[in-house]
């Protein structure tokens, strides 16, 4: 019997970047869902090269200024007494390198100190981030792919569905909070997608992904949900749909004892 090929990961390593840019444009998509425009001369020469590429965004905690990372040979590193923000992780949504500006997205949460800055942020205000310090490229040339997450998997989701070539089949399927996100995810021809309500432990989810009949043909899966949620679709991407590991990518973007914080 053959070996089944699977088509290689690319990884891609980027300079590390530290960028001081300012918000040009606040929408609200729901009330627990903000997209924020941000503009400005730091920005060029942003590079993102995969979907789900993540930025580390500074924020201050309980309202106290705090001083930016220095870049040095071993990274970024503050120098001694300086205090130091609070660091998340957001995926960079959409970067227009002609307009100069780069859209992200944000779960509100009042309890974290991101989702509690994207609640009141307005046009004028700054923020720091720095990266995205490497991109994992996954390829396009599976017959389909299996797009899994809910609201802070949003941003990556979006990228995907924007970037598969036409005739391969995307097939998403959404835990959302308050259904009406799915509206905002750019068009495909082929895109089959499913949503669900948020429940407990992620069951409504995991389910949705268990009752899919898959495309003909070779796959790709990528799922970002709460950890135990991420956990338990992996399993039944391979016990019930008998992918290989090579064909999964399911990440862990926040955890049910923590805020959400991750896009």
């Amino acid at each position: 019997m053959l070996k089944q090929e699977f088509p290689e990961v690319e990884r891609i390593r980027h300079p590390i970047v530290v960028r001081t840019l300012t918000v040009s444009q606040v929408q609200h998509l729901s009330p627990n869902y903000v997209r924020l425009r941000l503009s400005g001369a730091d920005l060029t020469g942003f590079v993102s090269a995969g979907f789900d590429d993540h930025i580390k965004m500074f924020f201050s905690e309980n309202g106290q200024a705090f001083d930016k990372p220095v870049l040095g040979e071993e990274g970024l590193s503050y120098p001694e007494g300086a205090v130091k923000p609070v660091m998340r992780d957001y995926t960079p949504r959409y970067y227009n390198a002609e307009e100069g500006y780069l859209e992200v997205d944000f779960v509100l949460h009042d309890e974290g100190p991101a989702g509690a800055w994207a609640k009141q942020a307005n046009v004028g205000d700054e923020l720091t981030f720095a990266g995205p310090r490497g991109s994992m490229i996954i390829p396009k040339q599976y017959d389909w792919h299996l797009l899994i997450g809910d609201e802070t998997a949003l941003p990556a989701i979006s990228r995907r569905l924007a970037e598969l070539p036409h005739h391969t089949i995307p097939v998403v399927v959404l835990e959302l909070d308050q259904p009406g996100l799915e509206q905002y995810l750019p068009e495909h021809p082929l895109a089959q997608i499913h949503v669900v309500s948020r429940s407990e432990q992620g069951q409504l989810l995991a389910q949705a992904v268990a009752n899919l009949i898959l495309p003909e043909g070779m796959g790709y899966a990528w799922a970002a949900a709460e950890s135990a949620v991420t956990k338990h679709v992996r399993e039944v991407l391979v016990e019930q749909h008998g992918l290989h590991n090579k064909q999964i990518k399911a990440s862990s973007y926040w955890r049910a004892s923590t805020t959400v914080e991750d896009e």
